[in-house]
Formats: C-alpha cells, sequence, structure tokens
C-alpha cells in the first residue's frame, strides 16, 4: 500500500513538473532571426488593415523574403478640419501615453528575443515611436531601421538621447508639396512646421529625405500616399542583411533629368563610383509606378544625370558596386 501511495505521489509531481515546464516555454517565445516590419499608423482611430502592411506584404510575399510585416493598432484622435488645434493637442497626449505599452509590447519584446526588427511611424505614429525610444535604458541591439512617414511633430523634435545604434539615423521621408494636412491642419497646432513637411533640424539624428506625397489617398487614381514607400523600405532593408533580390536594369541613356519633386520619391542615397570617383548618388521612386526607381547623379552645375534605372533597387545598388 506505501509503495502504491508513493508511485502515485511520484505520478502527480511528474505532471506538475511537466505543467511548469510548459508554461515556462510559452512564456519565453524562441529566438528568430525573420525580420519584422511592425507599422505604427497615425490619426483616425484603430486601423486593423493599413495600406502600408497590405503593400508590405504583397512585396514580402512577392519576392519570397524571409520578413514579415506587423501592424500596431492603437486608438487614435480623428482630426476635424475645425476642431483641427484641440485634436492634434489631444493626438500628441494620446501618442505620449500609447509610448510606454508600444515599447514594452514591440520594442522589449523583440530585444529580448533578440529578433531584428524595423520600426515605421506614420503621421502621430512617429511620436509614438520617438518617445518609446526615449524611453529605453538599454542597447537597442536588434533595431535595423527607423522610418518616419509624414510626421506630425514640429521640426524641432529630436530625440532627448541619442539611444540608436552606431552609424543608425531615423530616416525621414517628408513631402514639401503633396501633404495637404501639414500644410493646413499642423498650423492650427504650431507656428513651426511639421517635420514631415520641411524635414527636421537636427541631422545628426535624422536623414532627411523628400518625397511627393499626401497624406492620405484622395483617389486620384494614382496611389501617392505614404502607403507606397512600403517597396523601398523593403528592398533597402533586406539588402542590408544581404538578401539580394534577383532582378534586371532597363537601358538607361545617361541623360539630364529634372527636378522630379512632383513625380518622383528621393527613398535613400549612397556614395558610389561614378566616372572614376566617388559621388553621392539618390535612388528615387516614381510617384505613378511604385516599382519603378531611377540612380541620379548631381553635377557640378547643378544639373541631375540619370545613371540606371530599372525596376529593383537591388540591380542599381549592385551596378554601382554597393555591397550589404
Amino acid at each position: 500500500m506505501k509503495h502504491r501511495i508513493m508511485n502515485i505521489l511520484k505520478y502527480f509531481c511528474s505532471l506538475i513538473t511537466m505543467f511548469a515546464f510548459s508554461i515556462f516555454a510559452e512564456a519565453a517565445p524562441a529566438k528568430t532571426n525573420e525580420l519584422a516590419f511592425v507599422y505604427i499608423h497615425g490619426f483616425g482611430g484603430i486601423k486593423k488593415k493599413p495600406q502600408f502592411c497590405e503593400n508590405m506584404r504583397d512585396f514580402l510575399t512577392e519576392t519570397k523574403a524571409h520578413a514579415r510585416v506587423e501592424n500596431y493598432p492603437w486608438d487614435s484622435v480623428k482630426v476635424e478640419i475645425l476642431k483641427a488645434g484641440s485634436n492634434w493637442r489631444d493626438s500628441e497626449k494620446l501618442a505620449d501615453k500609447e509610448a510606454s505599452p508600444f515599447a514594452a509590447s514591440v520594442i522589449d519584446k523583440y530585444e529580448k528575443t533578440q529578433t531584428p526588427y524595423v520600426l515605421v511611424g506614420f503621421s502621430v505614429g512617429s511620436r509614438v515611436v520617438l518617445r518609446a525610444l526615449e524611453a529605453r535604458s538599454g542597447k537597442l541591439n536588434s533595431l535595423q531601421g527607423v522610418y518616419f512617414l509624414g510626421s506630425a511633430m514640429t521640426k524641432d523634435t529630436t530625440l532627448s538621447k541619442n539611444i540608436l545604434p552606431s552609424g543608425m539615423k531615423i530616416t525621414n521621408y517628408h513631402s514639401p508639396l503633396r501633404d495637404k494636412v501639414h500644410k493646413t491642419a499642423f498650423y492650427f497646432m504650431s507656428d513651426l512646421p511639421a517635420g514631415g513637411e520641411v524635414g527636421y533640424d537636427d541631422t545628426n539624428i535624422f536623414e532627411n529625405l523628400a518625397v511627393s506625397c499626401t497624406h492620405a489617398h484622395k483617389g486620384f487614381g494614382i496611389h501617392i500616399d505614404y502607403s507606397q514607400l512600403a517597396v523601398p523600405i523593403g528592398y533597402i532593408e533586406l539588402f542590408k542583411r544581404g538578401t539580394i533580390i534577383p532582378g534586371k536594369l532597363k537601358f538607361n541613356t545617361g541623360n539630364i533629368v529634372g527636378e522630379g519633386g512632383v513625380w518622383w520619391n528621393k527613398v535613400t542615397k549612397v556614395t558610389a563610383p561614378v566616372d572614376g570617383k566617388l559621388s553621392e548618388v539618390i535612388i528615387e521612386q516614381n510617384n505613378m509606378r511604385a516599382e519603378y526607381f531611377r540612380a541620379l547623379k548631381t553635377n557640378k552645375d547643378g544639373s541631375r544625370t540619370r545613371i540606371a534605372r530599372g525596376n529593383n533597387i537591388h540591380a542599381i545598388l549592385t551596378y554601382l558596386g554597393i555591397t550589404p
């Protein structure tokens, strides 16, 4: 009888041990090297299916990249023109409040699991990202990149402390011509323009690149809002990790081109050998065709020469002699 009781006790002890182990295993997610693009939307309440995420998902699926995109939904404020001033201030408060849960559920999680991740903040969502970064005390070893799209903060805004990984800047895509929200509603809130319109002053923290995007898609028949920047962001971050998407260039005549401020988005710039010397090369995305790109060199007289073009940024970078 005593022997039987001992066996029963051992059986229950083993069950308890197995149960405790299973709980621990679920609480500690495994490390993964799959790149995560995390998007946080702007005004208008909770967005369950932002177009940026749909565009990025299509790109990653088409290219069969070892990466995924995640939407971070949060209850932001809907802006009404007649109440724009109070709406902006309310949205700032909500964004500051959202920074802590965003940091805990995204940044802390990926740093703990050593998962590579990219943060993309649209409009007031960029404020959530900035405040979450400022709240961090440790190193960001897994952060691969930060992108602001039409950022809704005054141009003098910056990080109170620079905790970005060495050599990293926040890529700020700002729209000086087409972002009518920043040109109208933002001025109800501040005398200073938005960094998403004119760029940020602190170029030690921000890499300002001018684009020609609207704050929201207005149904013109041409998709020219910030969501189309998912494609170049995907190309850029995959390239940095050594993932090259096969592609070919289109025939190029090397002709002089215009400024392109209306129909082109400056998506990245690199230093590459051109005509026997190192030069700064700007890669631009066409606003009518999101998957068409060109590489430009600025000449001494200010004119710009197209040195490559095609439907694949990786093909252009490879042609320029750029390596991951």
